[in-house]
């Protein structure tokens, strides 16, 4: 962990210089020293657990269709690299499991529910299955914009540790999706984290952790607004910051 008082996190690893979600981009965000790596899971057609943000196929991946309507080795045996960068090629993408294996004793995760309502209830039970036996729900902040995904995880668990995604400017109803699921963190995006905010949260016991902050001068200005954590494409700019 970092000496300063927020938690510096890669978003998708390191997206903003490595294919987003992909080993090379979690390796990337390592080297860099972050305390947590954000991500996003959905469930396959098998039950498992993908490291995907788009529902629909064909963006970082050369194939069509939804994520949910295929198994796990079909998806995992995919290029996610040459999209971004030809050097790339060849970067497949991970599961969740094997994500939670590669960063072991060296940071955090921020998993981001993204399944469709549909799965939501699945995904909860999986991902909660998954953490336990590898020892890492404590460790661990599952978030989500979807209230019914987050809502799903805490029927089955008072111990998850939630946040409540958000990019609204009516916060009011952010505090009270918070207080309703238990969370223990507000993640709101960095264009609303103002001083009051961060006082509220902390006084409700709330953690806030704000995306996506890229500009050095944004990072610098949510650190001094004593935000707990900053997730940012760009981990090399969360250190230079941290470093003074």
């Amino acid at each position: 962990m970092s000496g300063v008082s927020w938690l510096k996190i890669g978003h998708r690893g390191a997206a903003g210089t490595r294919p987003e979600l992909t080993g090379v981009a979690f390796e990337r965000a390592l080297e860099l020293g972050v305390d947590m790596i954000e991500l996003d899971v959905q469930l396959t057609r098998d039950i498992q657990l993908v490291v995907l943000h788009d529902r629909e196929l064909g963006r970082t991946v050369p194939a069509e269709g939804l994520v949910r309507e295929h198994t796990l080795a079909e998806l995992c045996g995919l290029d996610a690299g040459s999209w971004y960068a030809l050097e790339y090629a060849g970067a497949c993408v991970p599961s969740l499991a094997e994500v939670l294996d590669l960063v072991e004793g060296r940071a955090a995760l921020n998993v981001e529910i993204k399944s469709p309502a549909a799965d939501w209830d699945a995904t909860a039970a999986t991902l909660l299955e998954l953490l336990e036996a590898k020892q890492r729900l404590d460790s661990t902040v599952i978030s989500s914009f979807d209230t019914g995904a987050l809502r799903a995880v805490r029927e089955r668990s008072r111990a998850a540790r939630l946040a409540v995604l958000w990019h609204l400017n009516d916060v009011d109803a952010m505090w009270l999706l918070a207080e309703g699921l238990g969370a223990d963190a507000v993640h709101p995006h960095w264009s609303l984290v103002e001083q009051p905010l961060v006082e509220h949260a902390h006084a409700r016991h709330l953690r806030v952790i704000t995306w996506t902050v890229n500009e050095p001068e944004a990072i610098a200005r949510c650190a001094a607004l004593g935000v707990d954590g900053i997730i940012s494409d760009y981990p090399e700019r969360l250190a230079q910051v941290a470093g003074g």
